[in-house]
């Protein structure tokens, strides 16, 4: 569940109306980033 904690940060700078750099560069980025690498982690 740990994993859903970048979706969770990226859902609320983009509601709260911050930049969307931010969204896409940052919070987005680790919302994908963080899951494939546990899925590696897992697999290996």
């Amino acid at each position: 569940m740990v994993v859903y904690g970048g979706v969770g940060d990226a859902l609320i700078v983009l509601r709260s109306n911050g930049p969307e750099a931010a969204f896409y560069g940052i919070h987005g980025a680790t919302a994908v980033v963080v899951p494939a690498i546990s899925v590696l982690l897992l697999v290996a």
